[in-house]
């Protein structure tokens, strides 16, 4: 299995673990009080702390959210949590319409299941997680991160882990306004305004809204074309900066696409009423709307030191053939583009009866997205393209009800169900920058519908005062029905698949003993499910990155099984220590299969066909930290050492030895929070270690466009808290002005300023 078999790596990190569980005893026995971790719901379901939780549940807090200057999900956790990496899910980022991709345990593409209160944010598309980006971080009351398998308790996708957003719940009275400004490559304007309230009749209320508009930078999306061998390279141009492609061939940075602009908003409504202390009824809805613009692009090209005229043949630089390029080949060929989502959800929270504890929930989301493409003859400005459009739905209900069975047991007993439903569209456009300008005629088109129906058992059993055991499982009935047709170009299609259904049956079982009141040791097994997403199965072929994208209805879910290990202990001053070992199979593996492409279309290399032909296993270290280290200053730190490798491939695609994708093998994080009398400082540094993004493992090199960098990334803010009213901060990202690619030319060091007022 490769290096999954170095035993090397495994002994010194096993020393590192037995290090750690002797201090983490050591410390239990000696520091006196301590607070005995954060509360959890997440992990089990239940209400309970870190230290009881079958899992090693990390807790970001909106005071933590808050100190750091977090503006996204992705800032929020991003090596900051255990194995946790998040893409495009940075606040500097302009991709807002981007779906983020996640990886957490080793795990990626589609294998995490993100969540708001409880109900799962993955669209009925690809599973696409955009929704993250359209969540307001004022709003957040914590974020609860529990790694490892969770499809017992939570289904499809929890395969690597869960990450549950809690949003805030009205107390008192609070009107809350904050004003941004950020500079540089994070040049943008944001609002943030929220009012609570919670009455004496038991009613309570948010009402909230918020804005950003972002510049966006020129320098992020850049023109690279390799050196070929066509052309007499007779026409010899100046500019351009040497570099070369991911997989190592020369090449030159010949201009870029112009600055992304971006914009969005957000409205949010929510109503409570409690009948009693214990139990509450709730309701509300969220709505954003998100667009991204284009700018024109920059050619860094000149000849006689005039700018090359476009189109040009033979062109070289310094003796090096670039070939012809053409003025297209500067397009940012998929803007603009635009994305709106409405959720609606209801549900309670409470006792039933005497001794019955209830939760139910039901949420629906209404997601309408698309965007453009040019077509043959088409200009920079205007000429036929296409809209692609891809409005989807998901609805998701489920109830748990919770109950002791004698004195040493609490059973919960849950049904669930979801259903998700895409509608892809792709019109013709008479102007490719005029996504209004359809002929009404259709190019080609999908229908996809996946229902999954759950029933799910957990069992905590308290033996004696310092051993709890969880038992659970989940069965998942699976279904999904659709088609596909595709009217020009090639290759057409016209098929409709019948209904088909699978069953999973998803068990798990863990152990939490509490070596010391302070320190607990975990261990759990259990295994996992992934259904394949609607686009994998009914999308009609597509081009990305010359790859012809082939979808396959027939697809299984994939399973996994998983065991972890791991040890946490309280340290005084509400600080902890934590360390697990975990291991992972993954089967039934979904990923594209490259075979040779020779049709007609331009531009493509390779067919990408879904398929079912893998496995994969992964194996992982986590260690984590957070300590007072005076009265006025707090430390935190986090490492993770992640080995995730294709085992096995029966594709004959030759990825049997690769790792998996969009998983760093190395990452870390270390912060420190200063506050003395009305100051706080919050000085963070995060490393991104070796990872890749093709699945053949083909984009070795890592620090150019299109790669993804092996990088340190530093942050600062500072606050000054004028008054209970009224605060104001400013900060620095990228604080050592890092140059670093994840795909993109990531932002620059830049600044920001901020404005919060509360009352």
């Amino acid at each position: 299995m490769g290096s999954i078999n170095n035993q090397q790596p495994r002994r010194l990190l096993a020393a590192a673990i037995a290090a750690l569980f002797s201090q983490a005893a050591l410390a239990a026995g000696e520091q006196g009080e301590t607070e005995l971790g954060s509360v959890v719901v997440t992990a089990s379901r239940i209400e309970q702390t870190t230290l009881e939780a079958p899992a090693a549940v990390t807790v970001v807090t909106a005071d933590k959210l808050d100190a750091s200057g977090a503006m996204r999900i992705g800032d929020a956790l991003t090596a900051k949590v255990p194995s946790f990496y998040m893409r495009n899910g940075l606040g500097t980022s302009t991709r807002i319409n981007t779906a983020p991709i996640v990886s957490f345990r080793g795990l990626s593409d589609g294998r995490v299941k993100m969540m708001v209160d409880g109900m799962s944010l993955s669209d009925g598309n690809a599973g696409g997680l955009a929704s993250l980006m359209g969540i307001p971080m004022g709003e957040v009351e914590q974020i609860e991160v529990v790694p490892g398998s969770a499809s017992a308790l939570y289904g499809s996708e929890a395969m690597g882990g869960v990450v549950n957003v809690i949003t805030k719940v009205p107390t008192k009275q609070e009107t809350r306004v904050k004003v941004s400004r950020g500079f540089g490559d994070g040049e943008r304007n944001g609002v943030e305004a929220s009012y609570r309230n919670k009455w004496d009749n038991g009613l309570a209320a948010t009402l909230g809204f918020g804005y950003e508009d972002m510049a966006g930078f020129a320098g992020s999306d850049l023109v690279v074309l390799p050196v070929g061998t066509t052309g007499t390279g007779a026409n010899a141009v100046q500019g351009g900066r040497a570099t070369t492609t991911v997989d190592g061939k020369k090449a030159y940075v010949v201009g870029d696409q112009g600055a992304i602009s971006s914009h969005a908003n957000n409205l949010h409504a929510k109503v409570y009423y409690s009948l009693d202390v214990q139990s509450r009824f709730f309701a509300g809805f969220n709505r954003s709307e998100s667009s991204i613009g284009f700018e024109r692009f920059n050619n860094y090209l000149s000849k006689n030191g005039a700018p090359l005229a476009l189109p040009a043949s033979n062109v070289s630089i310094n003796g090096d053939k670039l070939g012809s390029i053409k003025e297209s080949s500067f397009w940012n060929s998929s803007n603009p583009n635009y994305r709106q989502e409405t959720r609606y959800f209801a549900g309670f929270d409470g006792k039933l009866g005497n001794g019955y504890d209830l939760k139910a929930n039901v949420g629906y989301f209404d997601r309408e997205a698309f965007y453009v493409g040019s077509g043959t003859g088409a200009t920079f400005d205007s000429g036929p393209g296409t809209r692609t459009s891809t409005p989807n739905t998901t609805l998701d209900a489920s109830a748990q009800l919770g109950f002791a069975a004698g004195s040493n047991q609490y059973l919960i007993v849950g049904l669930s169900s979801s259903r998700s439903h895409l509608r892809r569209k792709v019109y013709q456009l008479t102007s490719w920058r005029d996504p209004d300008s359809t002929t009404g005629a259709l190019n080609e088109q999908s229908d996809g519908e996946s229902t999954t129906n759950s029933l799910f058992l957990q069992d905590q059993i308290f033996v004696g005062d310092d051993l709890t055991l969880y038992l659970g499982g989940r069965h998942d009935r699976w279904s999904s029905r659709g088609n596909m047709q595709k009217f020009v170009g090639t290759p057409r299609s016209n098929l409709d698949i019948p209904e088909r259904s699978e069953s999973a049956f998803s068990p798990k079982v863990a152990a939490v003993y509490r070596l010391t009141p302070g320190t607990s040791l975990r261990s759990s097994l259990g295994k996992a499910f992934r259904a394949p997403s609607n686009y994998e199965m009914y999308a009609t072929p597509s081009i990305s990155s010359r790859r012809l994208l082939v979808a396959d209805p027939n697809l299984k879910p994939e399973t996994s099984t998983s065991w972890d290990l791991g040890i946490e202990t309280a340290l005084a001053g509400q600080g902890s220590a934590k360390a697990t070992y975990y291991r992972t199979r993954l089967q039934d593996m979904i990923y594209r299969k490259l075979s040779p492409y020779s049709g007609s279309l331009a531009n493509v290399d390779f067919f990408a066909t879904a398929t079912n032909a893998g496995q994969a296993e992964v194996e992982g270290v986590e260690l984590a930290a957070e300590m007072p280290l005076a009265s006025w200053l707090r430390a935190s730190a986090s490492y993770t050492w992640t080995d995730s490798q294709i085992t096995r491939d029966e594709s004959g695609t030759g990825l049997q030895g690769k790792h998996l994708r969009y998983v760093p093998k190395n990452t870390a994080y270390f912060a420190l929070d200063a506050q003395w009398q009305q100051w706080r400082a919050y000085l963070s540094a995060a490393y991104t270690g070796e990872q890749f993004s093709k699945e053949d493992n083909s984009d070795v090199i890592k620090n150019v466009y299109g790669g993804v960098s092996k990088y340190w990334l530093a942050n600062l803010k500072l606050s000054y808290q004028f008054d209970r009213n009224f605060k104001v901060s400013a900060g620095i990202n990228n604080l050592f002005d890092k140059t670093y690619y994840e795909y993109y030319q990531m932002p620059g060091r830049n600044a920001f300023i901020e404005l919060n007022a509360s009352f």
